[in-house]
């Protein structure tokens, strides 16, 4: 599999060379541009351009041309233009075979451009190196030097590079599975190589897939997955008879007849053959027929022999010597470049650390003076500013003073905004359920001055109107504690206090009416419990709560007390058995703001209909939010939450469905 190892190291060696073919003379060209050219750089540049045409065609008068540009450069003081000139010059010694002169010239540029600290430099001349290992039969040597160069195009992100030496690396490999029989190593070329054309579709699609096309034709061939190898090869025959490769197309043709031979179309074979002399004879590259005639001998070997096999067969004894012959020609060079390499660098970099020594001696006065100028000014600089920093804190705080201001004008104005709508609300429930007890009494007087009434329907009348007249009692005693409280602007007397004491006193107050209607008090709270509140407004609370469950609750069912604690709360549960609250009823109570009405108790107690708008206010203004569970048929259950760390923040009532 010579042939194909050095197809594959000819085509990459392409890659970063990108020249056009000419049939002309290269001196006749140089003469050309020579006469066009304005100025000694154009002059130079005039040199590189003519033997960057003609070497793939004419490498040795590309030799020549490219020595003299190199001369003239290094007189002309042009070192940029003689390092790309020396870098030419390696490539076209790798076309001539010449390896041991092609490394030199590759290390030797590539010490000039680790001196320039050219990154892009430094990357390709790795690669050229690699591309001369590879060609001289040293893959691990290839390997090395490409994956230095495959890091450093990843580090200053040159994709279109990094492809480009992503499928050299992938030639290695696919050279190690070709002239093997490990299946493996085929699998894992034809991965690698896959992995590259995706990455290169994906970031670098100008990049020419050429080669991987034909290392991964061959690869499938390799493996007798015939159906790929068509597949690749027909794509390769596509790009270079397009961009008029006949090199290429030759290369790649040669494995079609090579897939026509495995199939045992020895007659297509003999065609396809036929056609890529063709293709040689009209391009000019005589040369080519040489470098594929092993291929052409094993073809017609096959196709006479009627033996798809022989295709694929060992090396010939040739091949073997020109590799043999190799071997040890690269171990001498690699050998002796490498150590030259590491002593020049090593002698570069002594060099380098007298040469910043010395120049940090002749710095470091420099920095004295400056430093000494520098603290005077930072100096007076710092004085301004501890002005300025004084100024501004003035000005801080008088701006702080006049937005604290205003912040307390505008909460001052939200609570009196809440206070108004509040206030609009229990009077609104106050007309509503005053109105009832004084239209039964009128009603009573206006038909008592009629008719005369029996004695039965007027005391159940005065029973009816008591009632009613009590409820009202009741809602104007807590319309007047709230009210009280405005007035009189109380301030929260926060102290210690037990819930589980505040429970037990509210159940002896309505020791009645529990045992009227039979329930039952559980009390799961804990007597240790206690929490930092205002007594009388959580007693108001807990009061108000406990009288709705009393009133609602079914007759013979359970009242219950409990507790729970989070990080931040204490939760104090009241639940009772009773009617409970459909959705609308619930929606009525998430805006206590609209409660027009009280409702009416399991044994038709009345309500005043303000006691948890009161109980809210007051939560509020303690910083406790109390929220309601509550199913039609299955009872209620309120909670009140109280922050472990006593705030007063603006809350309103929430309402779990």
């Amino acid at each position: 599999m010579s042939r194909l190892s050095i197809l594959f190291t000819f085509i990459s060696t392409m890659l970063f060379s990108s020249f056009a073919y000419g049939q002309n003379s290269g001196w006749d060209k140089l003469d050309k541009q020579l006469a066009e050219a304005s100025n000694d750089s154009t002059r130079v540049l005039a040199y590189y351009k003519t033997a960057s045409e003609i070497y793939r065609n004419n490498p040795q008068e590309a030799q020549e041309i490219v020595s003299k540009g190199i001369n003239m450069a290094s007189e002309k003081k042009f070192s940029a233009l003689e390092i790309d000139l020396l870098n030419l010059q390696g490539v076209i010694y790798l076309k001539l075979n010449k390896f041991d002169e092609s490394v030199k010239t590759h290390f030797n540029v590539l010490k000039k451009r680790e001196e320039r600290n050219d990154k892009k430099g430094v990357m390709l001349s790795y690669l050229n190196i690699g591309n001369v290992f590879n060609k001289s039969y040293d893959p691990d040597q290839a390997l090395k030097y490409y994956q230095r160069a495959l890091d450093l195009s990843k580090e200053i992100h040159d994709t279109r590079n990094r492809a480009n030496i992503s499928t050299n690396i992938g030639n290695i490999y696919a050279q190690n599975a070709l002239n093997g029989e490990n299946k493996k190593d085929v699998d894992h070329a034809i991965n690698y190589l896959v992995k590259t054309v995706e990455f290169c579709k994906a970031n670098a699609p100008e990049v020419d897939l050429f080669n991987t096309y034909i290392l991964l034709s061959y690869l499938y061939l390799k493996a007798d997955k015939l159906e790929w190898s068509t597949y690749y090869t027909d794509l390769a025959i596509d790009i270079t008879t397009t961009k008029k490769d006949p090199v290429g197309e030759s290369y790649a043709r040669i494995n079609r007849a090579n897939i026509y031979v495995k199939e045992k179309r020895f007659d297509l074979a003999a065609k396809e053959v036929a056609l890529i002399k063709s293709v040689i004879a009209k391009s000019g590259f005589t040369n080519l027929t040489e470098d594929l005639q092993g291929d052409f001998d094993k073809i017609a070997k096959a196709i006479k022999a009627q033996d798809a096999h022989l295709i694929l067969s060992d090396q010939d004894s040739s091949d073997r010597k020109f590799h043999e012959d190799s071997e040890v020609l690269r171990v001498r060079i690699r050998e002796e470049l490498r150590e030259k390499y590491e002593s020049d660098k090593k002698e570069l970099e002594n060099k380098n650390l007298l040469l910043k020594n010395a120049n940090v001696e002749r710095e470091a006065h420099w920095i004295k003076l400056i430093w000494l100028a520098t603290f005077f000014v930072l100096l007076i600089i710092s004085v301004m500013v501890l002005l300025l920093i004084k100024k501004n804190r003035l000005l801080r705080e008088e701006k702080q003073k006049v937005v604290q201001q205003a912040a307390e004008i505008r909460h001052q104005h939200e609570d009196l905004v809440q206070a108004d709508r509040f206030r609009s609300s229990i009077f609104s429930v106050v007309s509503h359920d005053l109105r009832s007890p004084l239209s039964t009494f009128q009603a009573l007087l206006a038909v008592s001055k009629i008719v005369d009434l029996p004695a039965d329907e007027i005391k159940s009348m005065l029973i009816n109107i008591g009632n009613q007249v009590t409820t009202a009692s009741k809602m104007l005693d807590s319309l007047l504690v709230w009210s009280s409280q405005q007035m009189a602007n109380e301030k929260l007397e926060i102290q210690e206090i037990s819930p589980y004491q505040i429970v037990r006193e509210c159940e002896a107050l309505f020791i009645d009416r529990i045992n009227l209607k039979n329930l039952s008090i559980d009390v799961r709270i804990s007597p240790q419990l206690t929490i930092q509140s205002d007594v009388k407004r959580f007693e108001f609370i807990i009061r108000n709560i406990f009288n709705n469950a009393i009133k609602f609750s079914f007759s013979g069912k359970t009242i219950i007390f409990d507790q729970r604690e989070t990080d931040s709360e204490v939760l104090i549960s009241i639940t009772d058995q009773g009617i409970g609250m459909d959705e609308r009823k619930i929606a009525a109570l998430k805006n206590m703001e609209k409660q027009q009405h009280s409702l009416e108790g399991t044994f038709e107690e009345k309500g005043a209909g303000i006691g948890l708008m009161l109980c809210h206010e007051i939560a509020n203004r303690m910083g406790y939010s109390i929220t309601v569970e509550s199913s039609e048929g299955f009872g209620s259950t309120f909670i009140v939450h109280i922050p472990k760390e006593h705030s007063v923040p603006e809350n309103r009532m929430q309402i779990n469905d």
